[in-house]
């Protein structure tokens, strides 16, 4: 019988760009793809991770503009202080940890001074956002994962640099707000903390993966993934309490 791995947003983001989960993650997905392990995805995962890189991508301009007008109030030319300006600007957003992790490569290779420098780094924004989304296509039935393409993000772990990744993606046959609307009666009726949107999509994307996709093992990058929903889910008869009767969940740490 093939063996099937499920991927969500979390263990999908460190495949495109280098976190201390990058390494982990790969290392056990070279082990299972020497024992013809599948990976599998629904598309909502695709669809989450293209909306965190858009959003991001609209606070890097937004950025980008105000250190424009920063170095236009204080007539500032030299490429070198317009870097210094864009990244700081980035660090000052509310994810300005991120942000400045995601975008303040794009200042390297800047050639221009003064406005031209803002032109060009912003069409060094544009080609990075365009890599991201490349790859996370909804359109697509399988999302195609090359780590010689891999983002810099941080800069300090390892990584497998020659590791390409085939995942098949799985149409989500309930829709977000379908599944929230079946769920809503339970989390009031069981739950004694306060759920989240994002606690809601981990447990969409686990219900996705277990029923459209049919797997049994999810692997996540996100160490609280469904803790909450498993604390008061595990013990029902029904369909919600059969994810976590019949679904291995692997935290990557």
């Amino acid at each position: 019988m093939e063996r099937k791995i499920g991927l969500e947003t979390s263990s999908i983001m460190p495949l495109l760009e280098l976190t201390p989960r990058t390494f982990p993650l790969q290392r056990e997905i070279k082990k299972a793809m020497r024992e013809n392990v599948k990976f599998v995805t629904d598309k909502y995962s695709v669809i989450e991770a293209k909306q965190q890189i858009i959003k991001s991508y609209e606070s890097a301009l937004r950025s980008l503009d105000k250190a424009r007008d920063i170095a236009y109030r204080r007539r500032i030319q030299n490429k070198a202080e317009l870097a210094i300006i864009f990244i700081k600007t980035l660090a000052e957003n509310w994810y300005g940890r991120e942000e400045t992790l995601r975008w303040s490569d794009t200042t390297l290779g800047v050639s221009a001074n003064g406005d031209e420098f803002f032109v060009e780094l912003r069409n060094k924004i544009d080609k990075r956002k365009e890599d991201y989304l490349r790859i996370l296509r909804e359109d697509s039935d399988t999302l195609s994962i090359d780590a010689s393409q891999m983002k810099s993000y941080w800069v300090s772990p390892e990584f497998e640099e020659n590791l390409r990744v085939e995942v098949r993606i799985v149409e989500n046959k309930m829709s977000l707000k379908e599944f929230f609307d079946m769920l809503q009666p339970t989390i009031n009726k069981l739950y004694r903390e306060k759920v989240t949107i994002n606690d809601v999509v981990d447990l969409y994307h686990l219900f996705s993966l277990h029923y459209d996709g049919g797997i049994r093992e999810i692997w996540s990058c996100n160490q609280q993934f469904v803790k909450k929903h498993e604390k008061y889910l595990k013990n029902l008869d029904d369909e919600l309490g059969v994810l976590f009767k019949h679904t291995r969940i692997k935290r990557i740490k």
